[in-house]
């Protein structure tokens, strides 16, 4: 007797000190396949990147089964170690509540950091995601283009930046497109001035706009174009080698032309969140630097060892000549640069094509994320995500089968339950 009350005891025991650890210690078995029951990369980065602590407001009637289906949802981003709240408000019962924060209906999440908000009209692990990006994001959201000299433009042509702005955008950046004949100066919340492919040769006016603009210690993301204005890149110590960069590797993705160069290998110090697989620049030029006391180079984008700067027409059978300066790869066709000053540190990238962001390139390969990754890089955002989180496909089915599997679950099932418990009865008795 006295060893079963003992038993009885240290059962207890363990019971309740499971309980006790199992408060302060959470584990979490994300089984499916795609892994949707667990936060993103992405979400874990935004959320250690936060400037304040996590607020999520849902504005959700006392409805008990939208409300499980909301905290099943967030379940994941509550269990982060930073311990985001999850409060509710009841728009039918606190309509004034409702409108001081701005809801415009039920069912949005709210989410607050420090004096940051976004606004979720429709719940979802990517939306929750890119939100999460969006209020994390450091420092100003503007990018500047300079427009006026061939550079590429906002429109839905092949190309134009149409896909890649409207990305961008949802990312929390602004974009905004300048004439700098028309300005004495760049806008002061300037975040990153990016110069798209020019085409033709920069003015003295737009020059000394530049240069004004990196002696403020702005970033700049410069593309090159058919003409790559050497005079302002001379200031920064890079030159263009002469031609054209053709790689024989973009044979092996599929890509017919000789003017694809492919780029697979991404630093860690310039993308830290580097893209998968390769990225595919059209018609770039390749970089050459020369080392400065001012400008350091952090880190270099190479073509494939099957590359060399083609000075002669893309026609026919192309075969290096080095007596025409032709140098074999891997070569430059992207860098990054860096130099500190007294209030922090300010970067350049340079890259030899404008083509990889148009409509028709930025979807293809890695090239988005590549465009991202630049852009993170220079704001000092390098440690955000942009990808999407996959999810599983949704199902859909028509009232038939949904009415047939009804029938089956609440019909066949305890049927079949109940068949298979007589029959394991009948046969216990015969035994």
């Amino acid at each position: 007797m006295l060893r079963r009350v003992l038993l009885f005891c240290l059962l207890t025991l363990c019971l309740v000190l499971t309980a006790r650890v199992s408060e302060q210690y959470n584990w979490n078995l994300d089984l499916s396949a795609q892994k949707i029951n667990s936060l993103s990369r992405s979400a874990e980065r935004a959320l250690h990147a936060l400037p304040a602590p996590l607020e999520m407001t849902a504005l959700i009637p006392d409805y008990p089964v939208q409300r499980a289906q909301l905290e099943q949802l967030l379940a994941p981003y509550l269990a982060h170690p930073s311990r985001p709240e999850l409060s509710f408000v009841d728009p039918v019962r606190e309509p004034d509540r409702a409108r001081q924060l701005g809801a415009a209906r039920h069912g949005e999440l709210l989410l607050r950091s420090g004096s940051r908000q976004e606004v979720i009209k429709l719940p979802s692990a990517p939306a929750i995601d890119m939100a999460l990006n969006r209020l994390a994001l450091q420092g100003e959201r503007w990018i500047v283009s300079l427009k006026g000299h061939g550079e590429k433009t906002v429109n839905d042509s092949g190309a134009g930046l149409d896909r890649f702005v409207s990305h961008i955008e949802s990312l929390g950046y602004r974009f905004i497109a300048i004439d700098p004949r028309h300005v004495d100066q760049l806008p002061d919340n300037t975040a990153i001035l990016l110069i798209a492919g020019p085409q033709q040769d920069y003015g003295g006016h737009t020059r000394a706009l530049i240069e004004r603009y990196l002696a403020a210690n702005g970033q700049l993301l410069w593309l090159l174009g058919d003409d790559p204005t050497p005079v302002v890149l001379d200031r920064l110590g890079v030159g263009v080698l002469p031609g054209i960069v053709v790689d024989a590797a973009a044979a092996r993705h599929g890509l017919d032309k000789p003017d694809n160069t492919i780029v697979s290998d991404y630093p860690a110090e310039l993308l830290p969140q580097a893209p998968s697989g390769h990225s595919v620049l059209q018609r770039s030029r390749g970089l050459i630097f020369e080392p400065s006391d001012d400008w350091q180079p952090v880190a270099h984008l190479y073509s494939s060892p099957l590359s060399w700067n083609e000075t002669a027409e893309l026609v026919g059978e192309l075969e290096r000549n080095p007596e025409l300066g032709e140098l074999a790869g891997p070569l430059t066709v992207g860098l990054s640069l860096q130099r500190t000053h007294a209030d922090g540190r300010q970067r350049v990238v340079i890259i030899g094509s404008h083509h990889f962001i148009s409509n028709d390139q930025i979807g293809q390969a890695g090239n988005s994320a590549l465009a991202v990754g630049l852009l993170r890089w220079l704001g000092s955002n390098a440690q955000l995500g942009s990808a999407p989180v996959a999810q599983d496909l949704d199902i859909h089915w028509s009232p038939q089968i949904a009415a047939m599997l009804a029938i089956a679950c609440m019909g066949l099932l305890p049927l079949a339950y109940v068949a298979l418990g007589l029959w394991s009865r009948s046969r216990r008795r015969r035994a």
